[in-house]
């Protein structure tokens, strides 16, 4: 069976693991790029499910480097726009690669982030990265934008703890780097972002690779993917941190042909405007 998350790095006595608490149900057809990674040797859906990703190419799934630097390409399926691991009557397509960040530090998590090449191209639309640029001046930090989180990780730590079948989402606001660093006690790098809440409302066991996405000049687009955070169960949810999409468009780039990103706003539209009026 594989591993839902590989060896965080260790802040102190209480060392953070990847870790969806608080969150509701998803539409049917809101998240078609949604993916799931699968045990290819189960062949439960709800079972083989132990990370997300989501569909950035034809032939490609944006996941996290703690997911699947330890396996083989046919030790994973990936299930595209799932909702429901319960009734899911889609594909499950085998991988025929898998490119992890060469400079991924397992130990510490930086550069969490990997593809997956599908070895036969999925129909589904994919989602559009943030470059750190939009039409619309979103801050390239994204310091003070409300985010949402994707995934099928651990729902309830308290009165019943389980995993849904339904894909959950969750609002969560971007935080300081500050913020991250005093919980943690360690400093984030600026290919990750933190995000989230003092309590109650987090990524948790089973997220690790999901998307965290925003609304970017009147599209969602993938923002960041799950890397780490606290022990959701002991903490009861709590700040996480995230890859940061933006870092990695060069490396993305050199394997997906077909990539969607945001863009600036055109070079010389005031100069038009005046000249308009």
């Amino acid at each position: 069976m594989l591993a839902a998350a590989g060896t965080p790095p260790d802040p102190g006595p209480a060392p953070p693991r990847a870790k969806v608490l608080g969150g509701t149900d998803t539409l049917p057809g809101t998240w078609p790029w949604m993916t799931a990674l699968l045990d290819a040797s189960q062949p439960d859906l709800y079972y083989a499910q132990y990370c997300g990703g989501v569909l950035v190419g034809a032939r490609w799934v944006l996941t996290a480097a703690h997911c699947v630097d330890f396996a083989s390409p046919g030790d994973i399926d990936v299930a595209v726009g799932v909702r429901d691991l319960n009734n899911f009557t889609g594909p499950r397509l085998a991988v025929s690669a898998i490119v992890v960040h060469p400079d991924y530090d397992a130990g510490r998590l930086v550069n969490d982030i990997a593809l997956l090449k599908l070895a036969t191209p999925s129909s589904a639309e994919p989602v559009p990265l943030f470059s750190g640029r939009s039409r619309d001046k979103i801050p390239s930090s994204l310091l003070g934008q409300t985010t949402t989180l994707l995934g099928w990780g651990l729902y309830n730590t308290t009165a019943y703890p389980y995993f849904p079948s339904i894909l959950q989402q969750v609002d969560l606001p971007v935080v300081s780097d500050a913020v991250c660093t005093a919980a943690f006690g360690i400093p984030l790098a600026d290919s990750q972002v933190c995000a989230g809440y003092p309590a109650g409302k987090d990524a948790c066991r089973g997220d690790s690779g999901g998307p965290l996405v925003v609304r970017v000049d009147n599209r969602w687009v993938h923002a960041g993917l799950v890397s780490y955070g606290t022990d959701c169960v002991q903490e009861g949810g709590f700040y996480g941190v995230y890859t940061r999409t933006s870092s990695f468009i060069d490396f993305i780039s050199q394997y997906v042909p077909d990539l969607q990103v945001t863009s600036g706003a055109p070079q010389g539209l005031p100069w038009l405007l005046l000249l308009m009026h």
